[in-house]
């Protein structure tokens, strides 16, 4: 007796076999395969809006950057501005106080000194208080609040060392 594998096919235990395997198919579709890919979806969305959170986060930053850059700018230009000053006007107070002091007697050339010492020293009173001012302003601009005792030991350092120069 030959066993011929084709007289053992029932339409019946195939169509069984189809249908079965389309329930599969269809419980894995709603049960695992829809709520998968709802997942990878919603996964891909946020990965996106993170990627584009990440670009927006990078040109404020680049903006920033660029402002803090020229806040500094701005601020090192003022600080040039306020010191060349400074000089100039003591160099001219300095200047007519000599020439009025050569001119006077003796008498008078003592009181000129002492009077030019009061002057210099209210005026690096004055110089140290604007400096103290532009200096702390420059640097709450550049990085935000700073202590007064810091910029008032930056602002001593640079009047002891113009004293000493």
């Amino acid at each position: 007796m030959v066993l011929n594998p084709l007289d053992q096919i029932h339409l019946v235990t195939m169509a069984a076999t189809f249908v079965i395997f389309l329930l599969t198919l269809l419980v894995l579709r709603r049960v695992a395969f829809l709520p998968l890919i709802d997942v990878m979806e919603r996964r891909s969305a946020r990965i996106e809006a993170a990627r584009a959170q990440k670009a927006e986060g990078e040109t404020l930053l680049r903006n920033a950057q660029l402002q803090a850059d020229e806040a500094v700018a701005a601020a090192k230009a003022e600080a040039a501005r306020i010191l060349g000053s400074a000089r100039d006007e003591i160099a001219a107070i300095r200047r007519a106080k000599m020439a009025q002091a050569t001119t006077e007697a003796e008498a008078i050339l003592a009181r000129g000194r002492e009077e030019v010492l009061a002057l210099r020293a209210s005026e690096e009173t004055q110089l140290a208080k604007q400096l103290f001012a532009s200096v702390g302003k420059a640097l709450t601009t550049m990085i935000g609040p700073v202590e007064d005792s810091a910029v008032r030991l930056m602002v001593n350092r640079v009047m002891a060392a113009k004293e000493a120069g």
